[in-house]
């Protein structure tokens, strides 16, 4: 099971990062034609937000597994990281 669950997310992984190396390869693309236009600047943004998400939707996955599992130390030991990265993305944003 533990097999399935690691090729699911290596799939996962390799997908996410195909659609930023796309929607990346876009923006640039569209930034060089028009700089500054809001099509080069969505797709940039929408590249990044992908890059970004990855990890995080792999650590849900991961959590979701351990809950059908019932492994509830690891569980809790991840939420709690998961709030203080929570915690210290919202101080630092609101301080840009």
């Amino acid at each position: 099971m533990t097999e399935d669950l690691e090729g699911r997310l290596n799939w996962l992984s390799i997908a996410l990062v195909a659609l930023f190396g796309l929607a990346f390869a876009a923006g640039l693309l569209l930034h060089v034609r028009r700089p500054g236009s809001p099509e080069a600047s969505l797709a940039l943004h929408a590249g990044l937000v992908l890059l970004m998400a990855s990890p995080a939707l792999r650590l849900l996955i991961a959590l979701m597994e351990r809950v059908r599992r019932r492994d509830w130390t690891f569980v809790a030991m991840t939420l709690i990281v998961a709030l203080e990265l929570t915690i210290v993305m919202w101080r630092a944003s609101a301080k840009a």
